[in-house]
């Protein structure tokens, strides 16, 4: 059963476990390396590579704003802007492309063309990354500008967390009775997680700079950890529709 994403929920994860307990952790990591287990519980990797596009719901988020931003510039900074702005999106649909042809090949790649295909990935959106503070740094964005980026951001993951969690549901619910429990236990708690980060999210409105800057890398945990669990929870349902 492939992951349900629509275009919106392209913007959640790239990694992986609600808080699987380091014993759990463990265990997978060590079932992923026997070809029975490789086949039931998709690697690191290859669920990174699954979720890579869904960075891209963020970015588009981001740069709804900086066009916003940009109607209000004039002279020459406006010019400067809308050379930075273009070469973000220039770079957005290099990612794009790039993201789509490694999602497409990644169930016939083998583990090391997998992780080299997530470390291109990375380094993609690292740079992109760059170009997206380039704009900011060009128009010399104040406090307000930066906290509607990351706000834009912040909104579009939790949208799209919010359409996974109700694929999850929609596919757990086709399930008999006795093999929905547990899973449908593991969604509920997901979303409380999820619900969680939207009251962080909300308290940060009207926060500094640097509690926004802090809240980024907490943030991108929660991501991190909510990659995982739904992949956790998709294989789950895969596994057992089989039954």
């Amino acid at each position: 059963m492939k992951p349900r994403l629509s275009t919106v929920a392209l913007a959640v994860l790239v990694q992986a476990g609600l808080a699987l307990a380091p014993a759990q952790a463990q265990a997978q990591q060590s079932s992923e390396s026997t070809p029975a287990a490789h086949a039931s519980e998709p690697s690191l990797a290859r669920q990174s590579i699954e979720w890579s596009q869904t960075r891209l719901t963020e970015l588009d988020a981001a740069i709804a704003v900086f066009e916003q931003d940009l109607a209000k510039r004039k002279g020459d900074t406006r010019a400067k802007a809308e050379v930075a702005l273009q070469e973000l999106k220039g770079k957005r649909d290099v990612y794009r492309a790039e993201a789509e042809a490694a999602a497409a090949q990644a169930k016939s790649r083998s583990e090391q063309e997998l992780a080299q295909a997530k470390q291109s990935l990375d380094d993609s959106w690292t740079a992109l990354q760059g170009t997206k503070d380039l704009y900011l740094d060009t128009v010399q964005a104040d406090v307000a500008t930066r906290r509607a980026v990351l706000q834009a951001e912040f909104d579009a993951r939790q949208k799209a967390w919010q359409e996974a969690i109700d694929g999850l549901s929609a596919d757990a619910a086709r399930l008999s009775a006795e093999q929905r429990v547990a899973i449908e236990v593991r969604i509920e708690a997901l979303k409380v997680r999820v619900e969680e980060e939207k009251a962080r999210a909300a308290r940060l409105r009207d926060a500094s700079a640097q509690a926004w800057e802090s809240a980024k890398q907490s943030y991108a945990e929660a991501q991190q950890n909510f990659a995982q669990t739904y992949s956790s929870i998709r294989e789950s349902i895969a596994e057992a529709a089989k039954k």
